[in-house]
């Protein structure tokens, strides 16, 4: 009997004291397709980013490829034994042709005195591409393809030569991007690869995809396996069940906004790029609206796109005043303040200050002839740091210095200062502390005491209940659910919508 393709015991993850993964074992069979699935926070990336060596795991673990031990937490060694990832992004250059692409992880062949042989490379690019079912002119740039096709390319850049036998694929949401018309091709080519041998780890929110094409699914639930059944053992209703661990227990029709007095401040008509298709919503003077939607529902890129960091159609208004697209500084002139959920990669400047992140959106009240009055700007910042319990050395510590909570103050500082008519917060509790998370939900219900709309982009089901009036979720890059504020609006009243949303 063959080894399975890949055997992980006893996988336990913790940060900070929290378990994120608790013991977990999962076997993905020779030429299988297993599907991992859970809800947003149940531990599935975290796995990933344990088996790709992004992360190292807790003490206990163990995993094997074929029978052979293999080291968690180190990404030479899931590579060269043949496992390989690829993620939403797909970290392909829109710019250059596919040969190009391709060869970025392979070496292109050569000639004396190291010229590139490039029809031998188209060869080998048209080879890559047919072991996934693609079948096109290599010269092609990749902005060209479609999305399905551009995943194909990914597919084929990450699989191994031949000479090196199967591989153990690792696919992380595929079809989050993909239009639905493009999800059939993308699902033939995971049948494709399996029936060529290959093992597939599929990692998807979509249960009618999982169960198109698992052989067999793992269910994840707050860091805990509760279950692993073959594909014919069980149907959509009782995914769903496990996944949310309740019956389905929430109305599908949409139910009416209760009747306000208070005037609109942020409009959005009928928004769309990417993954969302089209989003209207009005949000209320004083009012906080949560924004919720399992991965690829087109929440993630919704927040971006009202603030301007994301091209985007349809209209934004702020109290009446259009909103340029993809212009952060019309989004701020019209009085839009954008907090974003990934510090690092979006929100803070890590080689300089306190101070001057928290300034950063606009210094003009401390311009005195032409100069910045730095005592001023420090006074100013220092009465923020008092008011919103920024814990730091002082105004000009190193933003690096502060914990990952404190940080998020000094983006919501930053938000704040600017007195905006609508706040846009994109995941703003993400990755802090409960005493920080607690900290900042406070602040985003004081600001709205004076009046300040607030929209609420979160994966924390437990926040939004806490915070909104009302809760809108997605689904297929639109508005599938509004659950009002009342004894209705739970976290798992909010779990239920969005599993529910997928599944209709």
């Amino acid at each position: 009997m063959n080894e399975p393709a890949l055997t992980i015991r006893n996988l336990s993850k913790t940060f900070s004291g929290q378990v994120v993964l608790d013991r977990v074992d999962l076997v993905l069979g020779e030429a299988e397709v297993h599907a991992l699935v859970g809800q947003n926070g149940s531990g599935k990336s975290t796995l990933i980013k344990v088996l790709a060596g992004y992360h190292q795991p807790d003490p206990g673990a163990s995993a094997a490829v074929a029978g052979r031990p293999l080291q968690l937490g180190s990404a030479s060694a899931a590579h060269d034994q043949g496992i390989r990832f690829v993620h939403q992004d797909l970290g392909l250059v829109l710019e250059l042709s596919i040969v190009e692409n391709l060869m970025l992880t392979t070496p292109y062949p050569r000639a004396f005195p190291g010229r590139i042989r490039w029809r031998e490379a188209r060869r080998l690019a048209a080879r890559m591409l047919g072991r996934v079912g693609l079948e096109t002119d290599v010269r092609r740039p990749v902005g060209e393809l479609g999305l399905a096709d551009r995943t194909g390319v990914a597919i084929a850049r990450a699989l191994p030569d031949p000479d090196l036998g199967r591989a153990v694929l690792v696919l992380d949401e595929p079809t989050a991007s993909l239009p639905g018309d493009e999800v059939e091709r993308l699902l033939a080519t995971i049948r494709r690869l399996r029936d060529a041998g290959h093992s597939i780890l599929l990692v998807s929110h979509h249960l009618d995809e999982v169960l198109d094409v698992a052989d067999q699914i793992t269910v994840l639930r707050d860091g805990h396996k509760v279950a692993c059944t073959a594909r014919a053992g069980v149907d959509q209703d009782g995914l769903t069940r496990l996944i949310v661990g309740h019956n389905l227990a929430i109305s599908t029709g949409r139910q009416e906004a209760a009747a306000s007095t208070e005037a609109g401040v942020l409009h959005l008509d009928g928004v769309a790029g990417g993954t969302v298709r089209s989003v209207s919503v009005t949000v209320r003077r004083g009012e906080i609206v949560g924004i919720a939607g399992l991965t690829g529902s087109g929440r993630e890129a919704l927040g971006a796109m009202v603030s301007g960091r994301l091209p985007r159609t349809g209209g934004v208004l702020v109290d009446g005043a259009a909103v340029e697209p993809a212009n952060p500084a019309a989004a701020l002139a019209a009085g839009l303040a954008f907090v974003p959920g990934e510090r690092a990669r979006y929100g803070t400047f890590a080689s300089m200050t306190v101070r001057h992140n928290v300034t950063m959106g606009s210094l003009r009240r401390h311009v005195r002839r032409g100069r910045i009055d730095a005592r001023s700007e420090r006074r100013e910042v220092q009465g923020w740091i008092d008011e919103l319990g920024i814990v730091t050395r002082g105004a000009d510590a190193p933003i690096t210095s502060l914990s990952g909570g404190n940080q998020q103050k000094v983006l919501v500082a930053r938000a704040l200062r600017l007195e905006p008519k609508a706040l846009v917060l994109d995941d703003p509790t993400a990755g802090i502390d409960i005493k920080a998370r607690e900290a900042v939900h406070q602040i985003i219900e004081r600001s709205t005491e004076s009046g300040l709309a607030v929209l609420l982009v979160s994966t924390d089901s437990d926040e939004l209940a806490r915070l909104c009036d009302r809760v809108l979720v997605m689904s297929h890059g639109r508005v599938a659910r509004e659950i009002l504020r009342g004894a209705g609006l739970t976290p798992e009243a909010i779990d239920h919508a969005q599993v529910a949303a997928v599944a209709a």
